[in-house]
């Protein structure tokens, strides 16, 4: 499904027989031909610079994954980007918008214990991290998150890419987490498992949970991990 995706991306042309919501899914719909593919316009933005032009989001799903896809429409026409020659792709920027509208939704919605707290200094700023105990990245700033922590406050919501053992491994982190009483101590218990194996058994509900707490963020558009954003821009 992901390579009919991207090809429907890709070969956007510039005449596409109609540009109405229900054109535009007609028309995606006709590059990915599996008919339990479900393609949905999600929002229809004009764009204020350009009379007639509106940014239009998408989302294709199988049943399990959704991926999220944008374009411009005008008139007759669909456009897969445009781009400003002094502000550069306009795509861009309001894909990012659109983003982090849908991230603030899902966070200030979250479960309190989905979410790893580090440090709680009221002076500092809060960076939100979506990461795997996995991915090489992660692990290597995990093993300075001392220097981190000392400008700012962080906040863990675990979006594994890997295997099943990711999952475990954010399970056990969690649970080993709550019941810590120091920072020192939590601080500890994520190195052990960024860096180590798993220990202890993990049942198939909890990794069903912690798969759901993944998917969402996902499907709202996080693109993978680390994945930094400031509280602020979620709370507002």
């Amino acid at each position: 499904m992901t390579k009919n995706m991207i090809l429907a991306t890709a070969i956007l042309s510039s005449s596409a027989f109609g540009a109405t919501d229900a054109q535009v899914v007609e028309y995606f719909k006709a590059q990915i031909p599996v008919p339990t593919v479900k393609v949905s316009v999600t929002s229809r933005i004009p764009i204020k610079e350009i009379k007639g032009m509106d940014y239009v989001s998408i989302d294709i799903s199988d049943g399990d994954r959704v991926q999220k896809v944008s374009v411009f429409t005008q008139g007759d026409l669909i456009f897969p980007d445009v781009i400003s020659v002094k502000d550069g792709s306009i795509k861009e920027k309001l894909d990012k918008q659109e983003f982090i509208k849908e991230l603030s939704a899902l966070y200030k919605k979250e479960d309190k214990k989905n979410i790893l707290i580090l440090g709680d200094d009221p002076k500092k700023e809060t960076l939100v991290k979506f990461t795997d105990p996995e991915c090489p990245f992660c692990v290597k700033e995990v093993e300075k998150i001392e220097e981190k922590l000392k400008d700012y406050n962080l906040k863990y919501i675990f979006t594994p890419v890997h295997d099943r053992s990711s999952l475990e491994k954010s399970i056990l982190i969690h649970k080993q987490a709550s019941v810590a009483k120091t920072l020192d101590e939590k601080i500890k218990i994520l190195k052990k498992y960024f860096n180590g194996d798993v220990d202890a058994k993990v049942s198939d509900k909890e990794i069903e949970i912690a798969e759901k707490v993944k998917t969402k963020y996902f499907a709202a558009g996080l693109k993978g991990v680390p994945f930094y954003i400031n509280e602020k821009e979620l709370l507002e």
